[in-house]
This record gives structure tokens, C-alpha cells and sequence, in this order.
């Protein structure tokens, strides 16, 4: 069974898209596509009666929706039926007095215990309701930056052990160029797959690994058009054009 992204070439090169119930990695720089990747993820998933789960630690839950709801006029009807939760790490922090009956507020990106427990809790109620769900958490790096890349592992290995185990494919975040190489090993340890996103010069590229059966592992040209993700480079033939 495989889910789609959302991003039509993204998906034939992933031969028609994530493996379900799985763990991936999107690895990427600031501002090169990496959000975009996340919404259609999360809106390809609504539009098949997956619900979302939003673990959110670098913006507030209001932003979230302002920017889904931009993309998608029918999210608001989704969080109307229920199928959005956020769980937001962010605001509390900053101090925003942030209120929604599909949020769950969390003190600071230090309380793991929180956030886990908070993951678990709405895993479990999407599961009796929908069987398979999805999850974004964005981003890791901000929790090592809290932390440490060895509790934020501790962390990751429970969430996402729970994550397969109650029907959830999930994509987490993490930011290049934050971290330490063995920081990111460490993290793509726990995963099933990887997708990278890169600046080579002025091309933007994009890779995966793991991720089950793909067509290329090459790094591929992609354009970025306001909320679309635009695969250029060729890969049927395993190259970059």
C-alpha cells in the first residue's frame, strides 16, 4: 500500500508514492520547497479520508491553519469533520494566548513527556475512528536545539514505533546545515526513508532513500512555483537532465 504526496511527479518517481505506515525523514534547507512538500502531503491525505495529526514547533497552530486553508478552502470543512488535530509546541513558548478546541497546548519543546503523551492520545482516537491517519512533525531541529540529538532519538524511537503500530504514515522535518553529521545519522537511524532537498548552485534538487522501490536515487532538478513543487530533471533513465 502506498501514499501518496500529493506532488505528481514526486510520486511517480517514489512509483506511486510512501509506503504506508511508515516513518520519513524530509531533510531540506530554509525556503526551498520543504513546507510545500508537507500541505500537499497533508491535503493529499484529506482528500483520501486520512486524517492529519500537526506536531507543530516552529509555528503556532492559527498559522498553520491560515497557510492550509490558503492552499485549500475545503481544510476548513476537514477541521469541521474532525480529521485535523494539531499539537502545538510553539505558542506557549512565545506567549500566545492561542485557543482551539483541535489544539492541544505544549509548555515548551523541552517536555518530550508532553509532547509523547499528546502524539499518543490523538493517535489512538484517530485509530478507533479511521484505522490510518498521517502525521507531520515539523521540525526535530528545533527539539535538539532545545535538547539534544540523543534524548530527541530517545524521543523519536517511541514516537515512531507508535506511529506504525496505530496506522500513521508520517513525515518529520529537519533542517539542513543546523546539525552535526552524526546528529543526523543518528536521526535517520529510526527512519524508513529519507527525502533531501538541496541547493546546488542556482538548481534546487531532490532525492530519496529508502522509501521502498523508487525509479532513481540520482538527485533531481526540481522548480519551485509559489505552492507547487515542479520535478525538472529527467529520471526514467536514472540521470539529472
Amino acid at each position: 500500500m502506498l501514499v501518496k504526496t500529493g506532488i505528481e511527479r514526486l510520486d511517480e518517481l517514489l512509483k506511486g508514492g510512501i509506503p504506508a505506515t511508515t516513518n520519513t525523514l524530509l531533510y531540506a534547507p530554509p525556503f526551498i520547497g520543504k513546507d510545500t512538500i508537507l500541505k500537499h502531503f497533508v491535503l493529499s491525505g484529506l482528500e483520501e479520508g486520512e486524517p492529519i495529526i500537526f506536531v507543530l514547533t516552529d509555528k503556532s497552530f492559527s498559522e498553520m491553519r491560515e497557510e492550509m486553508k490558503n492552499m485549500d478552502k475545503k481544510f476548513v470543512d476537514y477541521e469541521n469533520e474532525g480529521k485535523v488535530k494539531y499539537i502545538d509546541v510553539y505558542s506557549k513558548g512565545v506567549e500566545l494566548q492561542e485557543e482551539g478546541q483541535n489544539a492541544i497546548f505544549v509548555d515548551s519543546p523541552i517536555n518530550r513527556e508532553r509532547i509523547t503523551a499528546s502524539i499518543i492520545s490523538t493517535e489512538r482516537e484517530f485509530a478507533k475512528k479511521y484505522g490510518r491517519h498521517r502525521l507531520v512533525l515539523d521540525s526535530l531541529s528545533t527539539l535538539i536545539v532545545y535538547s539534544d540529538a540523543k534524548a530527541v532519538f530517545r524521543f523519536l524511537q517511541v514516537v515512531s514505533g507508535t506511529c506504525k503500530r496505530l496506522g500513521a504514515t508520517s513525515i518529520f522535518s529537519m533542517t539542513r546545515g543546523m546539525h552535526e553529521e552524526i546528529e543526523v545519522q543518528t536521526i535517520k537511524h529510526l527512519m524508513d526513508g529519507v527525502i533531501e532537498m538541496r541547493e546546488e548552485g542556482s538548481r534546487m534538487q531532490i532525492r530519496v532513500q529508502g522509501c521502498g522501490e523508487v525509479v532513481s536515487r540520482n538527485w533531481i532538478d526540481y522548480l519551485l512555483e509559489k505552492d507547487e513543487i515542479k520535478l525538472t530533471g529527467a529520471f526514467r533513465m536514472s540521470r539529472v537532465a
